[in-house]
């Protein structure tokens, strides 16, 4: 005899009576990202302003359709690392955090930030972008001080941006089960 109704213990919270909706797509980590990333592909993330300029840089050399051939390429593996490369073995690297701090950040509509760190992350992503648009501007023409500026912008951004980033895993690391329980190691998996 099967019954709709399921004995619940009384001391076990359970996910439907979570202040935090557990359907929600947000919350869960797929499969292609449920791993932190490694220090590799941030050093990517990182080297990618100076290496997309460069490319556009060397336009006047390889012609302009070459050259934005292989930016495309190089975005192209850029955004493909993260699922071709594997994780990391410890998660509480520095990649680790930034890439947990980066998820907690964009789930901030399900699960509210604070809001002044919030904002200095939106800010920094902000003018992250601007400094890479100047910088790859002046990839494109062949401006040195463009493109020094721009790479000096947008590398200090992004620097602050990763610290920023750190600062809200470590925040709401403890606040959050979900985000206590994205950096636990399972002690037994059989």
């Amino acid at each position: 005899m099967q019954t709709s109704h399921r004995y619940r213990f009384p001391n076990v919270q359970h996910p439907q009576d979570s202040a935090y909706p557990a359907s929600s797509s947000l919350l869960h980590l797929r499969s292609g990202s449920s791993a932190p990333a490694s220090p590799l592909t941030v050093l990517a993330k990182t080297a990618a302003p100076a290496l997309l300029t460069a490319i556009l840089w060397l336009q006047g050399w390889i012609g302009t359709t070459a050259s934005i051939t292989i930016a495309i390429l190089a975005l192209a593996a850029l955004i493909a690392l993260p699922r071709l490369q594997a994780a990391s073995s410890g998660q509480e690297n520095w990649a680790a955090k930034i890439c947990f701090g980066e998820r907690i950040f964009l789930n901030r509509l399900l699960i509210p930030i604070p809001s002044t760190l919030g904002a200095r992350i939106t800010t920094l992503y902000l003018v992250f972008w601007a400094g890479l648009i100047i910088a790859l501007l002046g990839g494109v023409s062949a401006s040195v001080l463009l493109s020094v500026t721009g790479l000096v912008v947008a590398y200090s951004a992004q620097l602050v941006y990763f610290q920023k980033l750190i600062e809200l895993f470590r925040q709401m690391n403890d606040k959050v089960p979900l985000y206590r329980f994205w950096s636990s190691v399972p002690g037994n998996d059989n």
